[in-house]
């Protein structure tokens, strides 16, 4: 058996202990290999191939940068290009290159979620929020959804994460109920 998430006094006896146990993880969460490849097809469109926008796709990476459907310059996995990454729209990059962009984007979203998330979560749980603070940012796009994870209200959060940060962006309802999905029910499946 696991170790006890906490152990707490009885009000029957003073001097007996009550062992609480939770088949969710405790911190310090890591992405799983199926989160990676969840968050690699929601963000390039598929993992190998053509994606929808006629872009080639290498391992889950856009490798020739390009503006996303809001014009932001983007490489990689969703990579938000900086003036400091040195890349011009329409320039090729390396695949290692892009892996290391990818790493560093996927820790900044697991260090958020570490330090603010204060209730357990199974792993698919903790794959589902990656996606959502990956894809909104880990500064104030990821505020509301850790507030309500804190709140333990588990069985509200696939209403909740389906209806997340939507704006105007007509290709977040699918992904938004991917990632209400994957909260749910552990299902990975990012096809759009």
């Amino acid at each position: 058996m696991t170790d006890a998430l906490c152990v707490a006094k009885t009000n029957a006896v003073p001097h007996s202990n009550r062992n609480i146990y939770s088949s969710r993880l405790c911190k310090t969460w890591t992405i799983s290999d199926s989160g990676l490849s969840f968050l690699a097809q929601w963000e390039s469109g598929v993992l190998n191939g053509i994606n929808f926008q006629g872009h080639e796709v290498v391992e889950g990476f856009i490798l020739k940068a390009y503006r996303d459907n809001r014009g932001i310059p983007t490489v990689g996995c969703g990579h938000r290009i900086m003036p400091v990454d040195l890349i011009d729209v329409g320039q090729t990059i390396s695949l290692d290159r892009a892996r290391g962009f990818k790493r560093r984007d996927v820790q900044r979203a697991e260090q958020r979620l570490n330090h603010d998330v204060r209730v357990p979560l199974y792993q698919y749980e903790y794959d589902a929020a990656v996606s959502i603070v990956f894809n909104c940012g880990e500064s104030d796009g990821a505020d509301a959804l850790i507030a309500k994870l804190n709140a333990g209200r588990y069985d509200a959060m696939f209403s909740f994460i389906s209806h997340y940060r939507m704006g105007k962006n007509p290709g977040l309802p699918p992904r938004r109920f991917s990632e209400a999905r994957l909260f749910d029910s552990g299902v990975y499946d990012a096809s759009h």
